[in-house]
């Protein structure tokens, strides 16, 4: 899942009309806004905290506390202090979609921010909950689960999934576990047990035949089949099977280079340009 970007002003709330005794709290609030709009994320995060201190029902705030932490948040930095905005940006999230469920886009935010910060199971867990409540929107959901048992390197699970998906979303998911399990194999750093590589490679062909087998037109499925093919290659220890895997991965690259030749002179000719 990609980390979404933030428009500053558009994400902000409309503070609601509030009586005397919240003054105080709407005002740092206010001033959160400003700090905002400028893109001075943490002064906005410190008058957001300090409204929600002096009104801690003002829950519709959490959204603006989330979103300033989500903003100074630098995925992959392991410095405390960053680990701290993730950790903050969660905690706002959660608390609230808790009042407001139905913002699909804070529920994006939220699992964006989950995976970011390598917290894949509470990202699942999420999800599950999600689909209990939402029923009606379990495709959508089965496919972010999917993406993110893909990151988290759960690729069996993964596949289980997929092969339980039906349409385009399937073929995109067995492509997306097929690119994952070429990774893992073609960077390993030599740690990775014999029979646990071939497992992993014969799963990412098999992952990426079923996705062409959906989506035959895919320069991009037929080029990961070329290169999982190599991967295959690597570790045969038969020579002759060897030299037949290479063989059929040429034929791959052969067919997607062939393939996009033709997706381009489908392409409209552009229109002569005026004099």
């Amino acid at each position: 899942m990609q980390r979404l970007l933030i428009l500053p002003v558009a994400a902000l709330l409309v503070l609601p009309a509030v009586g005397c005794g919240k003054i105080q709290a709407r005002a740092e609030l206010k001033k959160g806004n400003s700090y905002y709009q400028q893109e001075q994320y943490a002064k906005a995060l410190d008058y957001f905290k300090k409204g929600m201190e002096l009104d801690p029902d003002a829950t519709f705030a959490w959204r603006s506390v989330g979103l300033s932490a989500l903003a100074l948040y630098r995925p992959g930095d392991n410095d405390p202090k960053n680990t701290q905005y993730a950790e903050t940006a969660v905690d706002a999230f959660e608390k609230y979609l808790a009042d407001y469920p139905d913002d699909a886009k804070v529920e994006d935010y939220l699992l964006s921010t989950y995976v970011n910060a390598r917290k894949f199971d509470e990202a699942i867990a999420f999800i599950d909950q999600r689909m209990v409540d939402k029923p009606e929107e379990a495709a959508k959901l089965n496919g972010y689960k999917i993406r993110i048992l893909t990151q988290a390197g759960r690729l069996n699970q993964a596949l289980q999934l997929a092969n339980q998906v039906q349409g385009e979303e399937r073929a995109v998911a067995l492509y997306s576990i097929a690119v994952s399990a070429w990774d893992k194999s073609f960077h390993d750093p030599g740690t990775m047990a014999f029979e646990e590589k071939n497992q992993l490679v014969d799963m990412g062909l098999d992952a990426i035949k079923k996705s062409y087998e959906l989506k035959k037109d895919s320069v991009e499925t037929m080029v990961y089949y070329g290169l999982l093919l190599r991967e295959k290659a690597k570790i045969e220890l038969d020579g002759a099977r060897r030299l037949a895997l290479e063989d059929e991965a040429r034929t791959w690259q052969q067919k997607a280079i062939e393939q996009r030749k033709k997706a381009a002179a489908a392409q409209p000719a552009p229109a002569p340009a005026n004099t």
